[in-house]
């Protein structure tokens, strides 16, 4: 297995508690993830520490070369003692994404910091870390438009 990592920074003129409302209701990704075409709802548990655990399956689409290639993955959202939304992504075969959202209050917005951590079979880490920045840093552009009510870019 190999791993590595991306970081990104956007700022949004947006409270942060309606970035972060939006960013922990999975089911917005929709509108804003370039891949995903489809949430569903699994269930709810708790964590050690008492705190609410939500669990889903993503179905995602992707270009590969002249191919389209759909894909499921559970997901498993919650936020943190520190009121960071922190993702688990598993997806075959051994993929996983440990990704940190903190919403942090900045003038009259939000700066969102964002961490992906990934860890992959040596073969797919290029593919994956490549594929996770692109749409990370699309979805963020979308967010930020689609919040700040601009046109959202496309692709």
């Amino acid at each position: 297995m190999a791993q590595d990592s991306f970081e990104l920074d956007t700022f949004i003129e947006v409270p942060p508690e309606k970035v972060k409302s939006f960013l922990s209701t999975l089911s917005n990704h929709t509108q804003i993830h370039p891949l995903i075409v489809n949430i569903a709802y699994e269930k709810t548990t708790k964590a050690a520490d008492g705190s609410r655990v939500d669990h889903y399956k993503i179905r995602d689409r992707m270009k590969q070369g002249p191919f389209m290639t759909t894909f499921t993955y559970s997901v498993e959202m919650s936020i943190n003692a520190r009121g960071e939304i922190v993702y688990d992504a598993h997806q075959s075969p051994g993929i996983y994404l440990h990704n940190v959202t903190i919403c942090l209050p900045e003038g009259n917005g939000t700066r969102i910091q964002e961490r992906v951590e990934i860890t992959a079979p040596s073969l797919l880490i290029k593919t994956v870390y490549k594929q996770g920045l692109a749409s990370h840093k699309e979805m963020f552009a979308k967010l930020k438009a689609l919040l700040e009510g601009s046109p959202i870019p496309s692709k």
